[in-house]
């Protein structure tokens, strides 16, 4: 790789332009600003869920119970119907009640602005921690979901298995000026370009920085073998095998 301020400017610069997403260098509540409570409960109902059924789900739960102490004092029965397209959602309703609760009592209303206090909350793992420090505080962290993690693989930036050691080998490498645009860009190239099955690399703004795009143009394997095109298999007829058999 190239210096790392060269190659991730580069790459986000293309990503905006590609997207128009305006200048990512621009600090992200100036236009972005989300509510910290709603971002946290909203990414817990993210969880293996499609992203138009959660923005359904979360606006119709917010506009009942927009805050902390309105959904701690709501019962799982009243949240589940709001909540019932993000699947899961018996599970869903009682965890965010307790989410709530939590916020309520031991913080007196207010989300926490720290990743370790974040964590020990009720469904609040390291991706919704981080998004609640990007999306509601603006405070810099690598919010890492499947997007994140697909993309920085084929990026061929870390090498990781799992989600958490994508997250722990980007801050690493990625500089911190770079971290809070960096989900909001992979995300929205995720579910239109670099897809999970079929990603679209001639259509990619960023293919010239992406190990697995230079790998697919020169005909080579990429760095994930779960990104080898997949060969259609020529069924091997024996002479006479249509023939039926006596």
């Amino acid at each position: 790789m190239t210096d790392p301020r060269t190659y991730w400017e580069t790459l986000m610069d293309r990503l905006s332009a590609f997207y128009r997403t305006g200048d990512w260098r621009t600090p992200y509540l100036r236009e972005h600003a989300e509510d910290p409570f709603q971002v946290m409960i909203g990414t817990i109902l993210s969880q293996r869920t499609r992203d138009e059924a959660t923005d359904v789900a979360s606006a119709r739960l917010f506009r009942r119970y927009p805050d902390a102490p309105r959904l701690a004092g709501a019962r799982p029965a009243q949240i589940e119907p709001l909540i019932r397209e993000t699947g899961f959602y018996h599970t869903k309703a009682r965890l965010i009640r307790a989410c709530a609760a939590e916020v309520l009592a031991r913080f007196g209303g207010e989300v926490p602005k720290t990743y370790e206090e974040l964590t020990t909350l009720p469904g609040v793992g390291p991706k919704t921690a981080n998004c609640v420090l990007v999306f509601g505080y603006g405070i810099p962290a690598i919010p890492v979901d499947t997007h994140v993690h697909r993309i920085a693989n084929r990026l061929g930036v870390v090498r990781t298995r799992t989600p958490e050691e994508t997250e722990a080998r980007l801050r690493q490498v990625v500089p911190e000026e770079y971290w809070i645009p960096l989900n909001p860009l992979l995300v929205q190239h995720g579910q239109n370009v670099c897809r999970p099955i079929g990603p679209r690399c001639g259509e990619c703004p960023i293919v010239e920085l992406c190990a697995t795009g230079r790998a697919l143009r020169a005909g080579r394997a990429p760095p994930r073998a779960a990104d080898r095109p997949r060969r259609r298999r020529a069924a091997a007829r024996r002479p006479g095998s249509n023939r039926s058999r006596r």
